[in-house]
């Protein structure tokens, strides 16, 4: 839980978080999982998932396995110790994942072209789940629910208020001979963590060395392949949808003084596609406009989009989407993959290069689509099956409340 409107409380989105340790218990679901619609209008059956912490923190969503998307979750709200419970998002899944080989012209549009759930989803059991519990819905599509202890081995020395624990939903697919698991980690102190990890079996071969890796003593060598994971985030802070706002955030390098830095917040004001900056450290911050976690009015809940993890730069001639790492879009319910929509949502525009197309953002809905983009390089430990190759991003809580309400409960 971050509290600060100076350079130094964002810079602690890269440092610590205040929490306590946990027990798994359950508490009332407030938000209805029933109503929901598809991109065609069409009513989603979603099954309620609700966790307390033992300090008192809390988690409530839905969840449904769609043809496309695979894992869908929706209504998902977040309550801080002895704080009231808060929408977060309205809805939040992949919206596409692109595999191109070195050596191919084209990729394929897993999402589209193959599609995460129907018979692509494999329930959770035994094996995959051995250490949770299955979830399964009347469809018989089932996850896996974890609750993971944080503190590792440093749990001794640390102090109540600096432990905590998460909360992990995993959906489990298998498209071709590559095995995707997607992974959503709630953390107690309010962090969301969306993951995807790659796994399966090498199933690509060539016998051109500048397109691919050994990975056995004799050719062919194992083909080399850029991957992209494109994240669709419908945010609904405190449950109010036309007010959330997008804020870009940098670090500025003095002139001169290569230790100081000042802080650049701007506005998005339109639909538009947005760069990770690595020499400024950019970010971006989806607040709220009107809820306030302090007396003064002043300071505005939401959460910050960290692209920490993102190194690697994904290249495209024809998909130009696919070459930046942020897009912020007015929502439209028919919008939901990031390329091929039109194969599952007919005449709502067939990629983000469609739905972008410079309209205010003020008073709107807002939609954020974040991308990251990961290298394959296969190794002789990948042969021949895949060694687990995760992708992932944080979403850290900022300004949720006045104060930590961790800290009371300090021994």
């Amino acid at each position: 839980m971050i509290c600060s409107n100076s350079i130094w409380g964002l810079m602690l989105f890269r440092g610590l978080f205040i929490t306590i340790a946990s027990l798994y218990t359950s508490v009332a679901f407030s938000h209805s999982c029933a109503g929901g619609l598809d991109g065609q209008g069409r009513p989603v059956l979603a099954s309620k998932l609700e966790h307390q912490f033992d300090s008192g923190a809390r988690w409530q969503m839905c969840w449904h396995i769609d043809p496309q998307v695979g894992l869908s979750l929706s209504n998902i709200a977040y309550g801080a110790p002895q704080e009231p419970v808060r929408k977060v998002m309205q809805s939040a899944s992949l919206a596409q994942i692109l595999l191109k080989y070195d050596e191919d012209k084209s990729a394929t549009h897993v999402l589209a072209e193959h599609g995460l759930g129907l018979s692509r989803h494999r329930r959770a059991n035994a094996v995959n789940c051995s250490d949770g519990e299955i979830h399964a819905n009347d469809n018989e599509f089932g996850i896996c629910v974890k609750l993971r202890n944080k503190n590792s081995l440093t749990s001794l020395r640390r102090s109540v208020s600096k432990r905590r624990h998460e909360l992990s939903l995993y959906a489990f697919s298998i498209a071709g001979s590559q095995s995707f698991e997607q992974v959503w980690r709630f953390s107690e102190d309010g962090q969301i963590i969306p993951t995807v990890r790659l796994g399966g079996e090498l199933d690509r071969f060539t016998y051109l060395e500048q397109y691919g890796s050994p990975v056995k003593n004799l050719m062919p060598f194992a083909a080399n392949a850029s991957l992209l994971y494109t994240w669709r985030l419908d945010f609904n802070i405190a449950d109010t949808p036309n007010n959330d706002l997008v804020e870009q955030v940098e670090f500025v390098p003095h002139e001169t003084d290569v230790i100081r830095r000042s802080i650049d917040i701007s506005l998005i004001q339109l639909e538009s596609f947005h760069k990770v900056n690595r020499q400024r450290f950019r970010g971006w911050l989806i607040k709220d406009a009107d809820i306030s976690s302090g007396s003064s009015g002043t300071t505005r809940i939401g959460y910050y989009l960290d692209p920490q993890s993102s190194g690697f730069d994904f290249a495209s001639r024809t998909l130009r989407w696919a070459n930046f790492d942020l897009a912020v879009s007015r929502k439209r319910l028919c919008e939901r993959l990031a390329s091929f929509n039109e194969l599952t949502n007919a005449g709502c525009g067939n990629s983000l290069d469609d739905f972008i197309n410079g309209e205010s953002l003020l008073g709107e809905d807002v939609t954020v689509w974040f991308s990251l983009a990961k290298q394959f390089l296969p190794s002789a430990e990948d042969y021949p099956a895949i060694s687990t190759k995760e992708a992932g991003f944080t979403l850290t809580p900022f300004d949720w409340s006045a104060s930590t309400p961790f800290t009371e409960l300090e021994e």
